[in-house]
């Protein structure tokens, strides 16, 4: 389980956060993905920002982790490809990326879609992203409507219910440099 600190004045709701933390991260099945989760809570201003550090994630799929090309010829103005899957796996991925013309078995297909090995068939890091996004929202307070993300190594959110001061994004960038510098 990530490591979770509370920056917020009031004990009682610092230790209400750390439940609701606890809970999300279980609920988004990340808790073990995730190094450290930093919330800072200004009840007062009010604004709130979440910053995660995580665990590397895998390397994406690319086509050439998961089919090789059995032949390829020109037809007219375009090219048929016939690809042999070596992994299924990924294969549902790899399927809603190709026009494909024929499957005469589980793993051959016929395409005209123009092949490139290094095409990305499955990005974890965009799965994983959109779990943290969402974990983030469910730990936000109701009310909080006006969200703002930084990206980087971490991600951190900033939510407030009126626009954001100079000095909250300020704290909010800082959490990231903070975080993305051990």
């Amino acid at each position: 389980m990530a490591k979770i600190h509370i920056d917020c004045e009031d004990k009682a709701g610092r230790e209400i956060y750390h439940r609701i933390i606890q809970s999300a991260l279980m609920d988004v099945v990340i808790g073990k993905s995730l190094i450290k989760v930093v919330m800072i809570c200004r009840e007062k201003d009010p604004y709130f920002i979440i910053g995660v550090l995580p665990r590397s994630t895998s390397k994406p799929v690319k086509l050439r982790d998961v089919a090789t090309v059995e032949e390829s010829k020109r037809e007219g103005d375009r090219t048929i490809t016939r690809l042999k899957i070596e992994d299924e796996t990924y294969a549902p991925q790899l399927l809603e990326r190709l026009n494909i013309l024929d499957q005469p078995s589980r793993f051959e297909i016929v395409t005209d879609t123009p092949i490139d090995p290094d095409m990305v068939i499955y990005d974890a890091k965009e799965e994983f992203i959109s779990k943290v996004l969402d974990f983030m929202n469910r730990v936000f307070p109701e009310g909080m409507r006006i969200r703002k993300t930084f990206y980087g190594k971490s991600i951190v959110m900033i939510a407030s219910e009126r626009p954001f001061e100079d000095g909250w994004i300020k704290k909010a960038l800082e959490l990231k440099e903070e975080l993305e510098s051990g």
